[in-house]
């Protein structure tokens, strides 16, 4: 398709109104005509070749200029006149002059080539004057010797180019044609009626005219338009006709009206009548940002050269542009009279008053090469460049192992642009385009471009213009054109071109020797005729080719179609060797009136029945002139007579592999009508619904690549080249449950509902029901409704309330009460939304609910929710919750018996949430201590009474309580202080009520534990960290020993480092021995900071709690928490003020807990011992404890003081310490046992070899 790109430029301000603009059948010429001067340009390189100024005496004797027309091999041009004379003039050459101009390059200001920066010198003369004897309407060309042209007089006349001569013999009026009207048994035109307008195509041999009454025919002949041998068959569609054109790929014959309305007829060989195939109409850009219909007349119809856009121009100004089916793509911005199109169709020519303009375009390969492999990037192409858009993730079966050898699979998916491209989290209209610069030296001499062909990987990229072909290596940034430029100048492509594997298939004709042939060359060798590695001569011309898997398919001007199957092997050398064998071939004459009829060939594994496994090569799909036909391939290699399974086709997507649903679904661009999905329905063979189904789908772009699995369409909008993706799902889901096809709907469903955007196809589906509905049935619902069945088929799906929430929210209050005729209650889906613990969807039902229901209905759904986000720890939709609450009752209690007002969405609720925050916060702290809850015990909220008569403030703060002695019980600090934060619950106030409650700890250290965990608090080592503390190394003294050794080690050691090889070397001395003990004297405060090592985060966060538990009196986790923190200070005050027996077994279970889990614990403990054992003096003699834990030895851990100093202790989590897991590493070789002895007052360090050290 084409696509506006860049900006218009002026090249001629004539000084006079220009009146015509006519392009030669080649378009490499362009004449613009004033009404008394003739301009003659080149097309390609913009040139202006000649001007041809009439002289006062021919315009006096001829008449002004009216319009022009070229000779078919544009050696000749006709200027007609308003006084019925035909100007003939001639083109050539001049040899006087080799050239009119010379180009030069940009960069070293030197001539280019001869053959390359020249353009010729022409000559435009007047050679011969034809008199028609009156006015001339219409002019065209039957061959390039013989013209046609017609008069105001009804007369229709024919001459030859030469002489200028009349044939007499082939005179005659139109009184003379066989009409045909389908609507009537005969018709007999009025006497005075002629041909105003006159369209012919040389292909069909067909001319479309209009007439002087309004009507509109195509005329066609047998003998060159004899009299008595031409047939008029009208059209019954139109009748003030003011132009029209024939478009000869497609069959259409176009007509334009006075009130600006284009009818676009399909060309019926079956019955020879002209079918209406769709209707355009151009509009124009209100004042207000509106759109209204432009109904001035149609000045001029044509089409694009390859007939896949038709460009009509009003007398307006306005052009309007549209695909062949009726997508619209462009309109003008400035105005426009008469317009054409160069070669390839790059530049729009356009007169405007006294100016000529060029306007420049892209367009999309698959408009003449629709191959496989570019429907699966998005492309377009100008004259010398190529925009491409790869794919983010190119399929991996477009790769072979010959494409990795070479190439390698780092190189072919992680080129610098596509991790460039991977990487962008941006919209894919973001996206930036990849442009490929055709390299001068093949785009000076071959330029415009014609085919463009990209791999499957997006590295490749192969470009043909009139001569040859070159080829881009994006992994190597490298072109690769013929080095030969004889071979290169003899060879047209010519049917297409196409990337097989890395090799790339060009399907080429030779003029020389007028052979067709299809090539194949790899990618990694230089282009030449010794690189070929297989070429299939091809008896005719080639109309289209393609590829699937490994076969190879061509259509050919004979109408017929062969099938290849391609083999290829590669040597470690990268030698290609490749063969190839047909393996099927059959005629389509009946069904192809013209072999350019012929649009697409697509060899797929589908068939007419979804039932039957379908895989490799099972059927064949023609694209005939928008008919999309399939030719299914028996077991046995024939063909059957063609199925018709779309017609108004512009472009075809087959699946690359065989599967079910989106994956087997064939799709069809169909124009205005939107994509059209040829999808299989999957059942047994038994089930007749095991067959295929046509679904309609409607997009906003124009459709360029589709992604099966992903059920999006990329694209480009009319309004920018930047590309967009739609998705389908929910229209695709929407036409199979209105055709009663829930079953394979469903079945589609699941296999989507992973997507991303699936929640919001679901959404679409019901707004697309419940517009429908409403639309025909405004007042009730009736039998054939759509949204019951639409509803019915949801249900089952996830999100489904979510969908229907989100659908209410964003349509008009007075439907709400259908839509919930369909979904039910909505105290029924908010209760559901409870059951799913969907918070979020219930929230929206409530903003519905209280627009629908009584006051006291929301308020109770309100007290719920907040209980479900309270015991989902969903603090923020807790705070709402509560502000809500409290702004309807205090509303509630202003206006008794008036009911509330309605909120009109979550916006207003939001709104009346935060105004009233403020009040909430002040009037209604949440505390336990409001009337009526302050002597709730755990017991009365574990079975609440009865609660009739309880305001909602005070069963929020119900609901609040409990839960917070819950979250209390269990262990779950964290989220307790989540609590209070955010619902500004005083803390304080509830642990004093609650303090009997809480008197009582039944597993001491499976609550310090979870402390720990909750916090992330780590468990302290032993020795590394004592040893590596600077305070607690400096006061280690040596108290005494008892055996008679070495007096080297009663000395205190003033050096850190010496100190700690000093503790080392006592012990090492002492292994293998029974001498005696070292005891050493460690402060308790010093010894906690060197245990310490948490986050500061944590720190402050258990401070808290502790401070809290102090406040409330609530000394069992105030010793616990405490202990965490190894507050030296904290736990001796919590013990002189509650120095009773619960405090005491907590110690004891503290300590026996650290004899088998943590030594540093119990080391405190020891610590603690003569500040605490003076408050327990019955108890604490009593105490027993065993073995610790093994600890690495001194001798490991001190080796590397600044090592130890560093390293921070491991994280132990609950689960690690029940399985019994060692928490820090054990030196393999020597053991240190620190044992605690019955007594508290010493702590003895001894090894295996039974020596020892007691610290105190």
């Amino acid at each position: 398709m084409f696509f506006q790109h860049g900006q218009l430029a002026v090249l001629l301000q004539s000084t006079e109104a220009l009146i015509c603009i006519r392009s030669s059948s080649d378009r490499l010429l362009i004449a613009c005509c004033s009404i008394t001067c003739l301009d003659l340009w080149r097309s390609h390189s913009t040139t202006r070749l000649f001007r041809y100024q009439r002289s006062e005496e021919s315009v006096t004797e001829y008449g002004k200029n009216k319009f022009l027309y070229f000779r078919a091999d544009g050696s000749g041009l006709a200027v007609v006149t308003h006084t019925g004379y035909i100007i003939l003039f001639e083109i050539r050459l001049d040899l006087a002059v080799p050239s009119s101009y010379r180009c030069t390059d940009n960069r070293t200001g030197n001539p280019l080539h001869e053959s390359i920066g020249t353009v010729p010198s022409i000559i435009l003369e007047a050679t011969t004057v034809v008199n028609a004897e009156e006015e001339v309407t219409s002019l065209t060309g039957l061959s390039n010797e013989l013209m046609l042209f017609t008069t105001a007089g009804g007369a229709v006349k024919q001459f030859f180019w030469d002489d200028g001569l009349i044939l007499e013999d082939y005179t005659h009026d139109i009184s003379q044609f066989y009409f045909t009207d389908p609507n009537e048994h005969s018709y007999a035109p009025e006497n005075d009626i002629y041909v105003k307008n006159l369209c012919y195509s040389h292909a069909l041999d067909i001319a479309a005219v209009t007439f002087s009454n309004g009507r509109g025919a195509y005329l066609s002949s047998n003998d060159f338009f004899k009299p008595r041998t031409v047939h008029a068959l009208l059209a019954t569609n139109v009748q003030n006709a003011t132009c029209a054109s024939i478009n000869p790929r497609y069959h259409l014959i176009v007509f334009g009206t006075e009130s600006g309305d284009v009818f676009v007829n399909i060309l019926n060989y079956d019955n020879g009548l002209l079918n209406l195939s769709h209707q355009l109409i151009g509009y124009l850009d209100g004042e207000e940002g509106g759109r209204t219909p432009d109904q001035s007349a149609v000045l001029k119809l044509f089409w694009t050269p390859d007939c896949c856009c038709l460009c009509a121009v009003y007398a307006s100004g306005t052009m309007y542009m549209w695909s062949v089916y009726g997508t619209f793509l462009y309109t003008c911005s400035v105005p426009i009279s008469l317009g054409c199109f160069d070669l390839e169709g790059y530049n729009l020519w356009a007169i405007s008053g006294v100016q000529l303009y060029k306007i420049p375009f892209l367009k999309s390969p698959l408009t003449v090469n629709n191959v496989s492999n570019n429907q699966e990037h998005i492309i377009l192409q100008s004259s010398s460049q190529v925009f491409i858009l790869p794919n983010r993730f190119p399929p991996k079966s477009g790769l072979s192992v010959y494409g990795s050898i070479y190439l390698g699979e780092s190189e072919v998916y992680d080129t610098p642009y596509q991790s460039f491209i991977a990487s962008l989290g941006s919209p894919l209209e973001n996206w930036p385009w990849q442009v490929i610069q055709v390299p001068d030296i093949y785009s000076n001499n071959n330029c415009p471009l014609r085919f463009v062909a990209i791999g499957a990987s997006g590295q490749c990229t192969a470009v043909a213009g009139t001569r040859g072909f070159a080829f881009y290596i994006s992994a190597k940034h490298k072109w690769r054109c013929f080095g030969n430029e004889a071979q290169e100048q003899s060879m047209i492509v010519r049917g297409g071109m196409l990337w097989w594997h890395g090799i790339l298939i060009v399907a080429a004709y030779h003029p020389d020797d007028k052979q067709s042939c299809i090539y194949m060359y790899p990618h990694h060798n230089s282009i030449d005729q010794n690189s070929v590695v297989c070429s299939i001569p091809i008896p005719s011309s080639i109309i289209a080719i393609n590829t699937y898997e490994d076969y190879l398919i061509v259509v050919t001007g004979a109408s017929k179609v062969a099938v290849f199957l391609l083999a290829m092997s590669v040597s470690p050398a990268l030698d290609v060797e490749m063969s190839h064998q047909k393996i099927l071939e059959f005629s389509i004459a009946k069904y192809t009136p013209h072999p350019c009829a012929v649009l697409s060939v697509h060899v797929s594994p589908l068939l007419s029945d979804a039932s039957i496994p379908s895989t490799g090569l099972k059927s064949v799909l023609i694209n005939v002139a928008g008919k999309l036909l399939m030719f299914e391939i028996t077991d046995t290699s024939e063909v059957g007579k063609p199925i018709t399974i779309a017609t108004n086709v512009e472009s075809v997507s087959c699946p690359s592999r065989s599967s079910k649903y989106l994956g087997a679904a064939l799709w069809l661009n169909c124009g205005a009508r939107g994509m059209r999905v040829w999808l299989p329905l999957h059942g047994s063979k038994e089930d007749l619904s095991s067959r295929r189904t046509l679904v309609t789908v409607k997009q906003n772009v124009y459709p360029l690549v589709v992604h099966h699995h992903e059920a999006a369409i990329l694209g480009i909008p009319v309004d920018s080249l930047r590309c967009r993706s739609e998705t389908f799902l929910h229209i695709m889901l929407h036409e199979l449950v209105v055709k009663n096809l829930e079953k394979h709907a469903y079945s589609i469903a699941k296999m989507c509902e992973k997507l991303p955007y699936f929640h919001h196809t679901l959404e679409l589906m019901i707004h697309k029901a419940l517009e429908s509905d409403m639309s025909h049935y405004p007042n009730g619902m009736l039998e054939d409704a759509v949204l019951p069945h639409v509803i019915r088929f949801m249900r089952p799906l996830p999100r489904y309330l979510s969908a229907v929430a989100h659908c209410a929210r964003k349509t008009e209050m007075m439907q709400w009460e259908y839509l919930f005729q369909s979904t039910g209650v909505v105290t029924d889906l908010l209760d559901e939304c409870l059951e799913q613990h969907s918070l979020d969807t219930a929230i929206l039902y409530l903003v519905i609910l209280q627009n629908l229901h009584p006051l006291q209905v929301s308020r109770n759904y309100i007290v719920k929710l907040l209980e479900a986000s309270i015991e989902e720890n969903r603090w923020d939709l807790g705070v709402d919750l509560l502000r809500f609450l409290h702004a309807i009752s205090n509303e509630s209690e202003k206006y008794p018996g008036v009911r509330q007002k309605k909120l009109t969405g979550p916006s207003e609720l939001a709104i009346r949430l935060r105004r009233s925050s403020e009040s909430f916060d002040d009037e209604c702290p949440l505390s336990p201590a409001t009337p009526g809850i302050e002597n709730a015990t755990y017991d009365m909220l574990t079975n609440p009474p009865d609660e009739e008569g309880l305001s909602d403030k005070k069963r929020a703060q119900r609901i609040i309580t409990h839960h917070a002695h819950k979250l209390l019980k269990s262990c779950q600090f964290v989220r307790l202080g989540e609590m209070c934060y955010y619902l500004k619950f005083d803390l304080l106030q509830f642990l004093q009520n609650e303090r009997q409650n809480l008197c009582d700890i039944d597993d001491p250290a499976h609550v310090f534990m979870s402390i720990h965990e909750e916090f992330h608090w780590p468990y302290p080592d032993i020795i590394p960290r004592i040893l590596s503390h600077p305070k607690v190394s400096s006061n280690i003294n040596v108290i005494s020993v008892n055996s008679d050794t070495d007096s080297k080690f009663m000395a205190e050691p003033h050096d850190y480092e010496e100190r700690v090889d000093f503790i080392s070397d006592t012990v090492s001395i002492y292994e293998g021995s029974v001498y005696s003990e070292c005891r050493v004297e460690i402060d308790p405060t010093i010894l906690a900071e060197a245990l310490k090592r948490g986050t500061p985060e944590s720190d402050d966060k258990l401070a808290h709690f502790l401070n809290m538990f102090m406040d409330a009196e609530v000394y069992n986790y105030a010793l616990l928490f405490a202990l965490v923190l190894r507050d030296v200070e904290a736990i001796n005050k919590v013990v002189r003020k509650d120095p009773s027996s619960l405090m005491l077994s907590i110690l004891m279970a503290i300590d026996c807990w650290g004899h088998q889990e943590s030594g540093g614990y119990s080391l405190f403990l020891q610590s603690l011992k003569p500040f605490i054992a003076p408050l327990f003096p019955t108890s604490v003699n009593d105490l027993k404890l065993k073995p610790l834990v093994k600890i690495s030895s001194l001798s490991s851990v001190t080796s590397s003081n600044s090592a130890s100093q560093e390293k921070e202790p491991p994280v132990t989590s609950l689960s690690s310490k029940k399985e019994g897991k060692e928490h820090w590493p054990l030196n393999e070789n020597k053991e240190t046992v620190f044992h605690l002895e019955n007594n508290m007052n010493s702590l003895s360090v001894t090894d295996d070899s039974q020596s020892s050290c007691t610290v105190s």
